[in-house]
């Protein structure tokens, strides 16, 4: 029996739902303002240097762009693909990963949904390339997050930052499973998918509701396991593809980085790259929350990262936490909304 409010909720078309966690986020952000110093952090926001933050939410916006260059690579097969259309449709399907709660957790289906309905490729080719980039974007954060660890302990005493610490390694262990199951278990993953399938399928049929039975009818699922195998293989098996992949992907995480310091140097706080490098990725890890875009979760980590290595008091490391989160989330937001509008534009004319 469904309970009322989850049911009404889940009811709700993907619009109102976004809209309802871009309100649970800006309410969680106002108590993380509150616990962290209140008027004190604040304050601080009202003096940051506005030209300064604008470079900030350049980068913020790169990082978003390079990521979405990381995934045209790793789709780069037989068919190629690119230009403005193929911008404007992963920045589209960032827009919904974005704003939509759980959207973290979904992203991958969503994107690949995004960047193969405009130009008719398999949705199991995408989410092969997706699957990719995102084990890559993981590899590259633990990468660069531990470099820009290295590169502080050597300069200076370091803080409390054994939760990081154990984010990364959660991080590594899952990056590891999922190589793992992709390679060497790929029969778990088969049996599992068909099991779920059927029950679904035999359930539906039984139902009487047909598009669902039709879309886990066992040989359609079988087929599109097959397919997104090959796919995935034919990704992982190019290394140049890989390379240009993991590249960009690199690339979107410095960027984040740079926005992140961009976002101390605007308030008069100190945030070295290396700290920067340090705890843009690991917070991105570490400060999971099922609201959109991660708020809340993120804005902790961030903050308590800058007090770990960065020696900041709690009211600083917030108020930039807050700006970082301006320049690389909801300016990015908006960027991502304008091309969202761009691209029904364009498909419609």
């Amino acid at each position: 029996m469904d309970t009322p409010g989850v049911s009404s909720y889940t009811r709700l078309r993907p619009a109102a739902r976004a809209t309802i966690g871009l309100v649970l986020a800006v309410a969680v952000l106002a108590v993380f303002v509150w616990l962290t110093g209140g008027v004190a952090v604040l304050r601080a926001l009202t003096r940051a240097d506005v030209g300064i933050v604008a470079v900030g939410s350049v980068a913020g916006v790169a990082a978003i762009l390079s990521w979405g260059e990381a995934l045209r690579r790793a789709l780069g097969g037989t068919k190629p693909i690119g230009g403005l259309k193929y911008r404007l449709a992963y920045l589209s399907g960032d827009f919904a990963r974005q704003v939509l709660p759980m959207g973290r957790l979904s992203g991958s289906a969503i994107i690949a949904y995004a960047v193969t309905r405009p130009f008719d490729l398999e949705y199991e080719e995408g989410l092969a390339a997706v699957t990719v980039t995102d084990l890559l974007n993981l590899v590259s954060a633990i990468t660069l997050s531990t470099l820009g660890l290295s590169a502080v302990f050597l300069r200076a005493d370091v803080g409390d930052v054994r939760t990081f610490l154990g984010g990364l390694t959660g991080a590594l262990v899952v990056a590891v499973g999922v190589v793992a199951l992709v390679t060497r278990r790929r029969h778990v993953v088969e049996r599992l998918v068909e099991r779920v399938s059927g029950l679904l399928y035999r359930g539906a049929t039984r139902l009487g509701v047909e598009p669902v039975a039709a879309a886990f009818e066992p040989e359609s699922v079988r087929r599109r396991v097959e397919s997104y195998f090959g796919a995935l293989d034919a990704v992982a098996d190019d290394r140049r593809r890989v390379a240009a992949t993991a590249s960009f992907v690199a690339v979107g995480w410095m960027a984040f980085a740079a926005s992140l310091t961009a976002a101390g140097t605007a308030l008069g706080v100190g945030v070295p790259f290396a700290a920067a490098l340090f705890v843009a990725p690991a917070a991105g890890l570490v400060g999971w929350s099922p609201l959109p875009g991660g708020a809340g979760g993120i804005e902790v980590a961030v903050t308590a990262g800058l007090v770990a290595v960065a020696g900041v008091s709690v009211e600083s490391a917030a108020a930039v936490a807050i700006l970082y989160r301006v320049c690389s989330y909801w300016v990015v937001v908006g960027v991502d909304a304008v091309a969202a509008g761009l691209l029904a534009a364009v498909e419609t004319e």
